[in-house]
Formats: C-alpha cells, structure tokens, sequence
C-alpha cells in the first residue's frame, strides 16, 4: 500500500501515518533508520535500505533532495508485506531541503534508537550534521567517495562516539581470516603485506589495524587483480601466512608446512554490510581506535607500486617495539597459545575474536 502526499507537511504525514495503521496494523519496530541521499540514487538506496532493515524492522525516513527551487515536501507512505516496517519517502526541496531535520523530528520513534546513514556525500563532520545531531549512530560510506582514502581519513579527523564507516564492516571477513590463520599456526609475525586497489579505500582501515595490534611495520602494494584487497601476508620466521583473493567469492589461504586451500571471500552487498552494523548500536571502541590510529597514521606508509621489496621469510625486522622481552611482541594482545609459541595475534589485541 502506498499513500502519497502532495505539498504536505510533517504534521499531515504523521495523521497519515496513524490512518494507514489503523487499516494495516501496526508492526514492532526496534529503531528509526534515516537515510539521506539525492533523487539521483533513490531507487538503489530505497532497496538496501529496506533490505538492510529485514533483519531489524524499521522506521525508514528516506530523505530525497531533489533539485527543484521551490521549497516543496512530497511525501510517500509504503507499507506491504514485503516492507520491514513503516517506510517513509520525503522528497525535500528550495528551503525545506536545507531544513529537512524539522521534518524528520516529528516523525521518529518516541524512546528508541535512531540511526543516521549517508550512503553517498556524507558530510564532514556527522555529529554536527543537523540529522547527525538526531541521531545515536551515524553512518557513512567512505568508499563511495571519489577520493575513498582521503574521505576516510576526513572521517577519521571529525570522528565522534557513535559514527562509524561501512569500509570497517568491508573488512571484517579478512579480520576474521587474519585472526584464525594466528589461531591454527601461532607465530611472532614480523612484518605485513597488504595488495590492494590503489584507490580501495577499506584498505587503509585494514593496515591501520594490523599496525595497531601487531606493533609490526606494514607495507600497502597498489596491484591489479580482482579488485578491492587482493592479498594479506603475515611474515613469521617459517614463513608466509598468506591469503590471497581469486575472485569475488573465495581466496587461497596458505599456511608454513601445509598445503594450499580454497576459503570463503564474498564480496559483501551493501545489505550485509548495514545490516552488521545495524547488530550493534552503542559505539563500537575497537573501530574507534582503528579510526584514531589512522588518523594518527598508523599504517599507513607511503604504498608501494609493483613487487613489494618487505624482508625475507623468516627475517625479523628492526622496529621500535616490534619485539621486546624474549623477543615477543609487547602489544595489547600478545598471548601464548597452548603453552607454546608466543604470538601476536590481532584477534587478542581486540580481546575477542574477529568477527
């Protein structure tokens, strides 16, 4: 069922609201997600917004500027068996457009969550966004950007309890991979190794993790191959502990003294990756330390193009605080396994495993 509402106002959109309850029944809802966007991307935003929403049902605000002078507010009511929730769609215009807040206030959830998401242009800094401000957690999409490293490392800068960027839920499959590699053959690693996209802007969350909870030098290589983060090599003394993409879907992963196997590697859709992030709704410390890490440029040496020239097999690296005591690595996360070899493995450092 859809209701759409003409040079209306927020008050008439909220009776509106009620009405279509009363002839639908309404439905528990957990949180208010608004979603800005131009009218451009509409269609595309509309459906990983709701997508993203059918493991939380929500309240979807779609705030839609269009390009229009003259201060307008249309407005469309969805609501079927195949939508999440109530979705709303406010196409905003001239004055209204720079103002829309006041028209989204009236309209959330009383006594729950509101979430903030920016899947293109967000601003520079979420918090003081004027949405931003009605929000709990803001999220934004650094990799759609032109320049996705830069406007990660813009988010870094104006970073706030609450904000948080997609590029962090990009890469929780190779956390996790890293993590359980450490797992099944712990080793003080030396020093990493990062191919990727040059313009991939997950990447750069990625090295920054990596230095933080390894205390180990690591090398970005600008390649070509599949797209996005092509490969991670960890350097321990009996060699590579490598994972390497093959395609969009899976990698080889390679371990000292054993042989190669095929693993999972999907490339996440937008959905899956808002929907992690939606899981979580208080502030999350290890993606803020990873932020502030990078913007303090941990990890983020100048990237190498072609071959990497990173030590040899089994080489320890000489760097401040790499190894300490015994020759293992002082971080936050250095644990012995069983007993035996210590390591540093990242997935200790956050305190819990990756996910």
């Amino acid at each position: 069922m859809i209701v759409t509402l003409n040079d209306t106002t927020a008050a008439e959109i909220n009776a509106a609201l009620i009405e279509n309850h009363r002839e639908t029944g309404g439905t528990a809802l957990v949180h208010t997600l608004i979603t800005i966007c131009d009218a451009s991307r509409y269609e595309t935003v509309l459906a990983d917004a709701i997508d993203a929403a059918r493991e939380h049902p929500a309240r979807v605000l779609m705030v839609v500027h269009t390009k229009a002078s003259k201060s307008t507010l249309d407005a469309e009511i969805q609501t079927s068996e195949t939508t999440p929730g109530d979705v709303i769609v406010l196409r905003v215009s001239g004055e209204i457009a720079k103002h829309s807040e006041s028209v989204v206030l009236p309209l959330l959830l009383t006594d729950s969550p509101v979430i903030a998401w920016w899947p293109y242009d967000a601003p520079k800094d979420l918090a003081a966004d004027p949405i931003g401000r009605l929000a709990t957690r803001r999220i934004s999409d650094s990799n759609t950007a032109e320049d996705a490293r830069e406007a990660l490392r813009v988010r870094a800068a104006h970073l706030s309890p609450g904000d948080s960027d997609l590029c962090w839920a990009r890469i929780t499959s190779w956390r996790a991979l890293a993590a359980a590699a450490m797992d099944q053959h712990p080793s003080l690693v030396h020093s990493v190794r990062v191919e990727a996209d040059p313009s991939n802007g997950p990447t750069s969350l990625l090295t920054a993790w990596l230095a933080l909870k390894l205390d180990v030098p690591v090398e970005r290589i600008d390649a070509t191959g599949p797209g996005g983060i092509i490969s991670l090599a960890l350097t321990t003394a009996a060699g590579d502990i490598e994972i390497r993409r093959t395609n969009g879907r899976s990698a080889v992963y390679r371990i000292p003294g054993e042989p190669a196997r095929g693993v999972a590697l999907d490339r996440r859709s937008i959905a899956e990756v808002m929907a992690e992030e939606l899981r979580r709704l208080d502030p999350d410390p290890v993606q803020a330390q990873v932020m502030e890490a990078l913007r303090k440029g941990v990890g983020q040496a100048p990237t190498v193009s072609g071959k990497s020239d990173a030590p040899k097999k089994g080489r320890k690296t000489a760097a401040a605080g790499t190894a300490k005591s015994g020759g293992t690595a002082e971080t936050g996360g250095t644990a012995e396994s069983g007993g035996s070899a210590k390591t540093n493995s990242p997935a200790e450092a956050d305190g819990k495993p990756a996910k």
